[in-house]
């Protein structure tokens, strides 16, 4: 089977063959971590109940994806938190969709078409994640001005990226970002407010510097260095900034 965690996490477990869920891995190190393959050809609605979950009252009519969707993300983050002895959680959301975590628990959750990746920490932190399906030359030529400026196409394109590759993992790296700072600024902002300031492909990184509506008052305005991995078919990103 194909790996799904990026090769900088260590595998500490695997699943596979599970009903809906075809392959799992999970690991500790750098952070407790995990992704998973599902197949929505095999999803049932029968399944939530039958991995001990209750669909919330907005998905109860929902399409089928959707559903197949919010039960293999719900599974992983429940599997991952009871290596953490966190027994029997359903991860919830706010009004504003954000993930409510358990006490003393900050994580980060996302997903495609047909994979679920989440990284949690048991420190106060800001953790923030993504993944994406790569963009089509097309679709990339008819967004990238939405996601990156001038520069940073430059910057993409002269570390080697096509336009679609660059476009769809900026879009990724932003996201990662948003999702890191989302619960300490309680705003939404868009992608200018992120900018890429250099990339070393030797580390899988990406430096970029946040605006003052996107800083977290209580971090110092310093770049992040924002962790990638990128295949022909996806892109994955991910930061955990420790409080000071």
């Amino acid at each position: 089977m194909s790996q799904l965690l990026p090769p900088l996490f260590t595998l500490a477990k695997s699943k596979a063959d599970l009903p809906f869920i075809t392959q799992a891995e999970f690991s500790t190190l750098p952070y407790p971590s995990a992704c998973c393959h599902f197949n929505l050809a095999e999803f049932s609605p029968t399944l939530i109940k039958h991995f001990g979950f209750v669909l919330p009252e907005s998905l109860r009519h929902a399409v089928k994806k959707r559903q197949a969707e919010y039960l293999a993300s719900r599974w992983l983050v429940a599997e991952l938190l009871d290596s953490m002895n966190i027994k029997g959680f359903q991860l919830l959301n706010r009004e504003d969709r954000s993930p409510i975590w358990p006490t003393g628990v900050y994580g980060s959750l996302s997903h495609h078409a047909d994979k679920v990746f989440v990284i949690l920490n048991g420190v106060p932190s800001l953790v923030g994640n993504d993944i994406e399906l790569t963009l089509s030359e097309g679709k990339a030529a008819e967004l990238n001005s939405m996601i990156m400026n001038d520069n940073e196409v430059a910057i993409m394109t002269a570390a080697g990226f096509s336009l679609a590759q660059a476009t769809t993992l900026v879009f990724s790296v932003k996201e990662t970002v948003y999702k890191a700072v989302y619960p300490r600024v309680q705003r939404l902002f868009g992608f200018e407010q992120v900018t890429v300031q250099a990339v070393d492909t030797q580390r899988c990184q990406i430096t970029v510097t946040l605006s003052s509506v996107a800083q977290p008052a209580e971090y110092p305005c310093v770049p992040w260095h924002i962790h990638y991995w990128q295949t022909a078919s996806e892109v994955m990103s991910w930061q955990v900034v420790d409080s000071l």
